[in-house]
């Protein structure tokens, strides 16, 4: 029996483990006559116990329910032997000591006659115990008994062991997927305003010509620059001049709601946009969308030329990338395209659009 217990346990997967337990503390159970044999795991702390497993001769009741989360000063006495001898052996409850008050309590509560506890040690260390008592009658657990029991309680033992490692396994790397992709999101974000970086519209802008050349959509691109920005620092200073561009990233952001819309810092105080559209007429709507907006946050810039609030340029190129088009050549088109708009809106007096 020892020797299929054990094969059985050692081969098993993690899935199983507690599945093979249970299966092996009946085999235990009914193989030296018990009324009860069950599994007990002590918190990491080793002041709480909880009952984990637990069979039950036919008949009788189960009391896995309300043993959870037993604690040290509910039975001092237990907890203490268990600690320092990793057994517990009582082959009549009448014969405990005042000492064990508590323990005689609780095994009458159970209708416990006699009982036997042994460790479950690995790595040098108490994971918990497993027990089996007698109801019906008293019993003197014999050398035998506490023997087999315990090589069961070393198979236990490492099964558990071996499923907390695999857990904290599991769990390491899960930790470790999660660091990964909060840096992934830091590394793509500007660390000012919130938005997409330029790291972040690069792998963006692949992405979307791919798409729109698979899909054969269109595309289009915004250049937003921020009207004599300089002058707005000089004026206000720089703390100021943050908050203004995390008020025009907030409000661009805003603004473009659709889910294939894509707002990112290009730098300094240049904005883009990427917009999934079919046509460049739909893009130059959302452009003076943008354009009014920033206009609405009414921020007060009295050393501008162009307005006495801030303003944005924009420059705004429209593509349908064509199926053999070359990514990295589209991608340079649009870019150039929307720059040189851009550069046209600043030389026709800022706070206006231009498109190619």
């Amino acid at each position: 029996m020892l020797s299929q217990l054990s094969t059985r346990l050692i081969n098993s997967e993690s899935a199983e483990t507690q599945d093979c337990i249970a299966e092996a503390i009946a085999a235990f159970g009914s193989y030296v006559d018990a009324d009860r044999c069950y599994v007990f795991e002590f918190s990491d702390t080793m002041t709480s116990m909880s009952n984990t497993h637990e069979w039950v001769r036919d008949g009788l009741s189960a009391h896995i329910d309300d043993l959870q989360g037993i604690t040290e000063e509910e039975l001092p006495y237990f907890f203490n032997l268990m600690k320092n001898t990793f057994r517990f052996i009582v082959h009549d409850v009448r014969t405990l000591p005042e000492a064990a008050r508590n323990e005689k309590l609780e095994f009458e509560r159970e209708d416990i006659c006699s009982v036997v506890c042994i460790g479950l040690v690995a790595n040098q260390k108490l994971l918990g115990f497993v027990g089996c008592d007698m109801v019906h009658k008293r019993y003197h657990w014999t050398d035998d008994d506490v023997r087999h029991l315990s090589l069961v309680a070393d198979m236990i033992a490492n099964s558990l062991e071996r499923q907390r490692t695999y857990q904290q396994l599991i769990d390491t790397q899960r930790q470790l997927k999660e660091a990964n992709s909060k840096l992934q999101a830091l590394a793509t974000r500007d660390g000012l305003t919130g938005i997409p970086n330029r790291r972040a519209l690069d792998e963006k802008l692949l992405e979307e010509v791919r798409r729109a050349k698979r899909q054969g959509t269109g595309l289009a691109i915004l250049l937003i620059d921020i009207d004599h920005f300089k002058a707005f620092n000089d004026t206000y200073g720089h703390l100021k001049g943050d908050e203004a561009l995390k008020q025009v990233a907030t409000c661009l952001d805003a603004v473009m709601q659709r889910s294939t819309d894509f707002v990112a810092r290009y730098g300094g105080e240049e904005f883009a946009v990427l917009i999934s559209t079919d046509s460049a007429w739909q893009a130059l709507r959302k452009a003076n969308e943008l354009l009014d907006a920033v206009e609405q946050l009414s921020i007060e810039h009295k050393n501008s030329p162009t307005e006495p609030y801030l303003t944005v340029s924009i420059g705004g190129y429209f593509e349908l990338p064509q199926p053999d088009a070359e990514v990295a050549s589209t991608i340079s088109r649009l870019i150039d395209n929307a720059d040189q708009g851009l550069y046209q809106a600043k030389a026709d007096g800022r706070n206006c659009i231009r498109f190619r």
